[in-house]
């Protein structure tokens, strides 16, 4: 084996969710696995810390899915990194652009609204020229560095599960096997199937979204489906409004795909359902592109869904179903003006499906910190019903544990989780597979790999 070094660093967030970003050196080579932001900083401090690989060789960023915190800062990592190429998935290619599109929007909307001067990290223009880099390939099919003409190097994404495009990323070199899982799931959602994973691995750096979670893992799809369907019912029956806060990309289509299920089988009763933000959009992306991987998805089946889609300012009146961005609820997006309007009346019900970062008033609904809420929504009272429900693009910690064994490797890297999360995991693994090095890494931090206990470089 040769003696060129392998190492590892995260240039963005290890212990918290948000600004993805991890670089990997295997001898002559460099690259950077991800490059997200983290989407409730300030746009300078939202970026990973690029400072930290400037110079570092970086041939390739390798994007796994197009959520913010895994590419809203791929400008920034180009402008850094001039040379790179950049590989992702046709989907990913296709998202990417319209997800950077619109965050530029959303932060120039913010920045006027509270008249403070707008510095973005990139403009349209520059988007615009960047979008020539992007090279996409399909799951299953490796394909090389282009221009290194090393035959020893390859590149192969697989099927994540997480969101249309997601993918984890296998890196082949000399004879070593490294694999990114990205966001994943690994059993099927109501829309998309489950993440696919090889079988055998020599370093795995995986997410630990729920390795904190009990509950999710104790409950079946099915059983979850029905108790949302009976509790959505009830709050509809009352006459009130559900809101469901939702991602715009991922989230809004599998719960219209749910709701329009639930529908269709007399499970709940025919209220119109409403569709607010960006979703609108990505749902038109869902129909044009799903089929190509899904051969069985009927094109057009989002557009054919029975939706309405409420305008800037206009009330509803219920029985209603609202999904409503952002998914977090974070302060100034429309699922928190709905929330601040909804939540004193007890006929109505705020019914999260998804992750939400703890400090964010998705976060806090979930926890239960009504007295913060009503500070902050400046509210006398929260009556809404409020749930939460295990519906979420990421794999449940035994699922996880379930897709680490499978692909047996001999060193993990935890990283995409709050402390308590990764320490479980941690525990787990070395529970399970007692053999197996596993780490935590911290931010900015090198470390070696392959070459006895994963340990601190520099």
């Amino acid at each position: 084996m040769s003696s060129d070094p392998i190492r590892y660093c995260s240039v963005g967030e290890v212990s918290r969710i948000g600004a993805s970003a991890h670089y990997l050196r295997l001898g002559p080579y460099g690259f950077l696995l991800d490059a997200g932001l983290d989407p409730q900083a300030e746009a300078e401090f939202s970026v990973p810390d690029y400072e930290r690989i400037k110079n570092e060789p970086v041939h390739a960023i390798l994007i796994t899915h197009a959520h913010l915190d895994h590419i809203g800062s791929l400008p920034v990592a180009i402008r850094y990194f001039p040379r790179a190429r950049v590989y992702m998935t046709p989907a990913t290619a296709d998202l990417t652009e319209h997800m950077l599109r619109h965050h530029l929007y959303v932060s120039e909307k913010k920045a006027r609204e509270r008249r403070i001067k707008f510095e973005p990290l990139y403009t349209d223009t520059y988007l615009e020229s960047i979008r020539y880099l992007y090279q996409s390939f399909d799951y299953g099919v490796p394909f090389p560095l282009h221009g290194s003409g090393d035959k020893q190097l390859r590149f192969t994404f697989y099927d994540a599960g997480h969101i249309l495009g997601s993918a984890g990323v296998l890196i082949e070199w000399r004879g070593r096997r490294f694999f990114y899982t990205g966001n994943t799931r690994r059993s099927a959602q109501f829309l998309l199937r489950g993440g696919k994973y090889p079988r055998q691995v020599d370093v795995l750096i995986t997410e630990a979204t729920y390795g904190a979670d009990e509950a999710a893992e104790k409950t079946s799809m099915r059983k979850e489906v029905a108790r949302f369907a009976r509790l959505v019912a009830e709050r509809l029956r009352f006459g009130g409004i559900v809101l469901i806060p939702v991602f715009a990309l991922g989230r809004t289509q599998e719960m219209l795909t749910l709701l329009q299920r639930l529908r269709m089988q007399d499970r709940l009763p025919a209220v119109p359902i409403y569709l607010t933000g960006f979703g609108l959009q990505i749902n038109r992306i869902y129909d044009r592109l799903l089929h190509k991987i899904y051969p069985q998805y009927n094109h057009g089946t989002l557009r054919s869904m029975l939706f309405g889609r409420l305008k800037p300012g206009q009330r509803i009146q219920g029985p209603a179903v609202l999904l409503s961005t952002s998914g977090m609820m974070i302060p100034g997006s429309p699922s928190y003006g709905f929330a601040r309007e909804l939540a004193a009346e007890a006929r109505n019900g705020i019914f999260f499906v998804g992750y939400a970062d703890p400090e964010t008033p998705g976060g806090l609904f979930q926890q239960g910190h009504l007295d913060r809420l009503k500070s902050m929504l400046g509210l006398e009272k929260i009556a809404a019903r409020i749930e939460r429900f295990y519906f979420s693009a990421h794999s449940h910690r035994r699922e996880l544990l379930q897709m680490i064994a499978g692909m047996k490797p001999s060193q993990i890297l935890l990283t995409h989780g709050e402390p308590q999360a990764l320490h479980w995991m941690e525990q787990a693994i070395r529970r399970q597979m007692e053999e197996a090095d596993v780490f935590i890494p911290r931010k900015g931090r090198w470390y070696e790999l392959l070459n006895g206990p994963i340990g601190t470089t520099r």
